[in-house]
């Protein structure tokens, strides 16, 4: 009960910053606000005198949730499917690999990073596993992945929308629509899937797995969910509340950053993600030659931004969300199980 006292206390401006940030964030349609909008917040005042923490201790609940989250965007009609998207699965591994070798080149020889924050600034994609691998790292220069990864995701998320709207026309773009029957056996399921996932967190920590409890929630969820053993899914409460504390520990992380350090940053995460769209473009062209796959849905389901964000515009414009959603998940999944290997390799060896 002490610890749980003090942790509190070492947190709670923070996360009221964080809040604050994100409510505002909302009320002007920035991108992911229950996540930017806390991260943004707290960067803002690591600009002046006042000093913020945020206990770690706090994230292992929240990477649980958050992983649950991203496996929830899959279902049954995806086991329909999937064999009909054999390429297009090859080429975003074709993707993922050759984006992330381009992109880590740029930023070593043009922004002259480490090896290992290269890479991880560089992998398309997977903003909130890589956050977590490096809240996880100690003595790293986080900055240097943070920013342009939040950068990346802001430019897509508000660019897509507006390429959507040129190519066909302007549509309302709401949530999911996820309805959720609030009885006995949504708590039972909800219970099921955190137990589980919970569960092959412990067995993936004997292995020394970064975000493994992360890692675990994507898996066992989307397996759960895929194979319809449930269908109780989080509320948007649970995921604006996730985010708010993942913002929050993130950007109380950028202590010290200064506003010449962010505007570099910026800069070129703004260049890497206009390269990161570019190739998106160029193979989701190719898959409606060689394969007859259309190209704005591929384009969707290729470029590297936020899994839920790219979700709702699916729907919004009648896009398979499955099509999408399955994309995404596998190429967030490919980054995750790169991470630890980027991580063991790099990591001392600066």
């Amino acid at each position: 009960m002490k610890n749980l006292i003090q942790i509190i206390k070492q947190s709670y401006v923070a996360l009221i910053i964080g809040a604050l940030g994100g409510i505002i964030a909302m009320f002007i349609n920035l991108p992911l606000p229950w996540l930017l909008g806390p991260l943004l917040s707290n960067l803002l005042l690591s600009f002046t005198k006042i000093k913020i923490t945020f206990s770690k201790k706090l994230l292992s609940p929240i990477f649980l949730i958050i992983g649950i989250i991203m496996g929830g965007t899959l279902n049954v009609s995806l086991l329909y499917k999937i064999h009909l998207w054999i390429f297009s699965s090859l080429s975003m591994i074709v993707y993922v690999f050759i984006s992330t070798i381009i992109i880590t080149f740029y930023f070593l020889k043009v922004c002259k990073f480490e090896k290992m924050n290269a890479i991880l600034a560089a992998l398309p994609g997977a903003f909130v596993p890589i956050s977590a691998a490096l809240l996880e790292l100690k003595n790293n220069n986080n900055k240097r992945v943070l920013v342009p990864q939040a950068t990346r995701v802001i430019f897509i998320v508000c660019m897509l929308p507006v390429i959507f709207i040129y190519q066909m026309g302007n549509v309302e773009i709401q949530g999911l629509g996820n309805q959720n029957i609030y009885d006995l056996k949504y708590f039972i399921e909800i219970v099921l899937v955190c137990f589980a996932c919970y569960i092959f967190a412990l067995f993936l920590k004997k292995f020394n797995i970064p975000s493994s409890t992360l890692l675990s929630g994507m898996i066992i969820s989307g397996i759960l969910y895929t194979l319809e053993f449930v269908n109780a899914r989080f509320p948007d409460i649970f995921i604006n509340i996730s985010f708010i504390f993942l913002g929050t520990a993130l950007g109380s992380r950028l202590n010290g950053l200064k506003i010449k350090e962010l505007l570099f940053y910026i800069f070129h995460g703004i260049i890497i993600t206009i390269i990161l769209m570019t190739l998106a473009a160029f193979v989701s062209y190719f898959l409606e030659i060689a394969f007859g796959f259309d190209f704005l849905p591929t384009f969707l389901s290729f470029v590297p931004g936020g899994i839920h964000e790219m979700v709702i515009i699916s729907v919004a414009y009648n896009i398979d969300p499955i099509f999408v959603s399955y994309h995404h998940f596998l190429r967030i999944i490919l980054i995750v199980l790169l991470i630890p290997f980027i991580i063991k390799k790099f990591n001392h060896n600066e």
